[in-house]
């Protein structure tokens, strides 16, 4: 290659690095506009030391390897487990960007993850979460997707930037360890107004089953009766339903929620905070009860997952309304509940919270109703705005028909913690 041949090359190369920035910065603008997504996350972990009681049911036979429901004379104490949790650590991308006729194209996928283990239950590394798309204008918005219910997140309002429960997520003292209606279905299509009248929200949730209209119940037999109906009836548009209202200003807020068929319940729910000073004081009250006679409330989960208890019998803390109803699992027909917490803004970075709740849980026609009482105390220390450190203590009292247990079991646990968001 000749002298001038190199000075060419070198004089292109030249020019090629001082148009990269240019070119760089058009290739962000072009994805800006196309609605370039944003990563987002939460990592929420706690190291807890747990107490478990657990229900002593007798064996269905000689040898057996499952557990009568009835007849239990007392409690197994000392069930203890340290365990490092990660409940509602997750991971998300979210955007949006301009359309035709003055609309706004928006998305997010979200999927849950855990920190401790790397796992969830099912072996798997994600789990879905809130995951949807839709338009907004300013006549407001409709989003398509799996999400949570209207009535769900009436606890944490967009009206005003707060969260009426004190503790979610945290193990053993969200509320979803002892109450229904935490709910994220899938196919929901949602409308949420804008902010009206200065503080005023609503939430409309369409949620469909997909259900064949085909009874799926097996067919009877001589020998074996046909079960309880399963029609598969709900083939409709929005064979579930749930709606929310909220009102807030800079102290206060109310909001009331109602749905119809969310898993398998119809449940009211009202939720109100007041401030003064560095106090906030909030609550709950709920009425849940089955959608049809052969229905179950659905929703109760535990939202702990370290602790495996003991094998030695069908109960092992993880949901202390398991068999308190006579049958395995949790078949409740009817629930009322109510919860009062607050927080303290301490001085700096200090808060303490507390919150204490009551629910009472109706199963078969056979068996009394099963109380539970719970209980969480806890302080945060501010890192920053997206971080901090905190310690809780929380204690579950559960209580059922004498010819269930004669005694109430207790789980409590105590924790510190991390969470943060990026």
């Amino acid at each position: 290659m000749s002298v001038q041949q190199k000075n060419s090359v070198a004089r292109t190369a030249k020019f090629a690095l001082k148009l990269l920035p240019f070119a760089l910065g058009a290739l962000v603008s072009s994805h800006a506009s196309a609605g370039f997504p944003t990563l987002y996350g939460k990592v929420f972990l706690t190291a807890n030391v747990y107490d478990f009681e657990k229900n002593n049911f007798a064996l269905t036979a000689a040898n057996a390897t499952t557990y009568k429901h009835v007849g239990a004379t007392g409690v197994s104490t000392e069930l203890d487990s340290t365990a490092v949790e990660s409940t509602g650590s997750r991971i998300g991308i979210q955007g949006d960007f301009g359309a035709a006729n003055d609309l706004t194209v928006f998305y997010r996928i979200e999927y849950g993850i855990d920190v401790d283990n790397g796992a969830n239950s099912n072996g798997r590394e994600l789990t879905q979460r809130n995951v949807f798309g839709g338009v907004r204008g300013d006549w407001g918005q409709v989003l398509v997707g799996k999400n949570d219910t209207p009535l769900k997140t009436l606890q944490t309002t967009s009206v005003l930037r707060t969260d009426v429960d004190r503790f979610n997520d945290y193990p053993l003292a969200d509320i979803g360890t002892y109450i229904a209606g935490e709910n994220r279905p899938d196919n929901v299509i949602q409308y949420t107004s804008p902010i009206l009248l200065g503080g005023l929200e609503i939430n409309l949730a369409a949620i469909q089953a997909e259900e064949t209209g085909v009874d799926a119940t097996p067919a009877a037999t001589t020998a074996v009766p046909k079960p309880t109906p399963n029609p598969q009836n709900d083939n409709g548009f929005a064979t579930g339903k749930s709606l929310s209202v909220v009102y807030g200003k800079a102290k206060w807020y109310v909001g009331a929620a109602y749905e119809s068929n969310v898993a398998t319940a119809d449940t009211l729910r009202l939720a109100g905070e007041y401030t003064f000073g560095t106090v906030k004081l909030g609550g709950f009250y709920q009425t849940s009860e089955r959608h049809e006679d052969f229905d179950t409330i659905g929703g109760l989960t535990s939202t702990f997952v370290g602790s495996a208890g003991t094998t030695l019998g069908a109960q092992n803390g993880l949901n202390p309304l398991a068999e308190w109803d006579g049958a395995a699992g949790t078949a409740y027909k009817k629930q009322d509940a109510v919860i009062v917490n607050g927080q303290w803004k301490i001085a700096g970075p200090w808060t303490a919270k507390f919150q204490v709740g009551k629910a009472t849980s109706t199963p078969s026609a056979a068996f009394k109703d099963v109380k539970t009482d719970a209980a969480a105390v806890g302080v945060d220390y501010a890192l920053s705005d997206a971080a901090r450190l905190f310690t809780y203590y929380a204690r579950l009292k559960t209580k059922g028909d004498e010819a269930i247990n004669t005694v109430a079991s207790v789980d409590k646990t105590f924790a510190v913690g991390l969470d943060f968001k990026f």
